[in-house]
């Protein structure tokens, strides 16, 4: 392409969208985005509204925006998501493509404090991610759609911010089959907020009262999230055990739906009202997630390896498909939806 670098460099932070550093590394140099989208093989376009399209680089045109931006290749994949995405967007050899965001993409605005952070004066970056929100971990903000306005802080809240280090964690440890554990803990705490059980008048209730709302269905992700952390982290441990056949607790057969439910119960601090009524909704999900292997051959088995406890787990039925993006419900094997 014969560029060279932009008088001012720019670093793209994690998880910006390519329409979105564009826009910044134009503005850091004080010239039209369509310059340089022009620079790039563009052509001459105006720059459009990142919230609903996302700019489409070949490789040449990736190398050429390293170049102006003073990075390397390498940093650029690391932090722009869509970099890997190779959809139709990128079938007609074209250099750049800006097109309307493929189904999945989720596109928030960044948080307030990490744009205040950069002290480089730029406009908050446009996030590319595959769920409806996100937790800044390091200012305690719920980020929620392409509007500032609609974050929440989680000062009243904090144990929200510690339910979601607790699930990069499990997402580590469990692998991609996380996200599935996820979605169908939050579909039973849906089912548990909507019939007004388990902590809704308490737990809840008083997150809603800290945040200064009243029960609201769109508040739901957030208030009932330490409790959907904390039965996804059951699930999985549940789901280790079936991986290889083995009962919860080492019980007898059948007994995982009823020791390993009021496990549940008391690691919410909520046995009483798990035995009342919360457990319909949890047995539900063990008789989709139940052991198929007959008692006879399982107990041929050897046992499984050292460490089976800790390690990743693998995609297991009923689920199949599992979608890398998009809405959580989406994931979920359960059939309710808000």
């Amino acid at each position: 392409m014969g560029l060279s670098a932009l008088r001012v460099d720019l670093s793209p932070v994690g998880g910006e969208t390519t329409g979105s550093f564009i826009g910044r590394l134009a503005e850091a140099n004080v010239v039209p985005v369509g310059q340089v989208l022009d620079l790039l093989g563009a052509g001459s376009v105006r720059e459009p509204d990142w919230r609903a399209c996302e700019v489409f680089l070949s490789e040449q045109a990736l190398r050429g925006l390293a170049v102006l931006a003073g990075r390397d290749v390498e940093c650029l994949r690391r932090a722009l998501p869509t970099v890997a995405d190779r959809g139709p967007e990128r079938s007609e050899g074209r250099p750049v493509r800006i097109a309307t965001w493929s189904v999945g993409w989720q596109v928030l605005v960044e948080c307030a404090g990490c744009a205040a952070r950069r002290s480089d004066g730029l406009r908050p970056a446009w996030l590319a991610g595959g769920a409806a929100w996100e937790v800044c971990v390091r200012h305690g903000r719920w980020l929620e759609g392409a509007d500032a306005s609609s974050h929440v802080s989680l000062a009243a809240v904090a144990d929200v911010v510690c339910a979601h280090k607790a699930w990069l964690g499990l997402r580590r440890r469990v692998g991609p089959y996380a996200r599935a554990l996820l979605a169908d803990a939050g579909q039973v705490v849906w089912y548990w907020w909507r019939g007004r059980q388990m902590g809704s008048e308490t737990v809840w209730a008083g997150r809603e009262r800290a945040l200064g709302w009243e029960r609201r269905p769109a508040g739901v992700p957030l208030v009932t999230y330490p409790e959907v952390v904390r039965v996804a982290e059951c699930m999985a441990v549940h789901e280790r055990q079936r991986r290889w056949g083995r009962e919860f607790d080492n019980g007898a057969p059948g007994w995982v739906s009823r020791r390993w439910i009021t496990w549940v119960g008391e690691r919410l601090g909520l046995a009483a009202e798990m035995e009342q009524a919360g457990y319909r909704a949890l047995r539900a999900w063990t008789m989709k997630h139940c052991i198929t292997t007959p008692v006879a051959d399982r107990l041929r088995q050897p046992p499984p390896p050292r460490g089976y406890r800790r390690g990743p787990l693998p995609v297991m039925d009923p689920h199949r498909a599992l979608p890398e993006r998009g809405p959580l419900l989406e994931a979920s094997c359960l059939p309710w939806r808000p």
